[in-house]
């Protein structure tokens, strides 16, 4: 049988890189803050950096980077 795993968080999410979606078994649910107000907050969900490999069409990672694959 399957451990349920919907308590621990998923380490992808947290960089903003899980592919799995709603299938994921584990959580996507915000980390607690001690201060949800403050914009400079470190637990607060920073961008991610933009690939520049994927900008010059050469990302070898694909949909599994753990950079943005944004056009700017």
């Amino acid at each position: 049988t399957a451990k349920d795993l919907s308590h621990v968080p998923c380490k992808f999410y947290r960089v903003g890189s899980c592919t799995a979606g709603l299938s994921c078994p584990f959580s996507h649910a915000p980390p607690p803050s001690r201060n949800p107000q403050d914009p400079n907050n470190p637990q607060t969900p920073q961008p991610k950096d933009v690939c520049a490999w994927f900008v010059k069409g050469t990302c070898k990672f694909g949909h599994k980077c753990a950079l943005a694959h944004v056009l700017p």
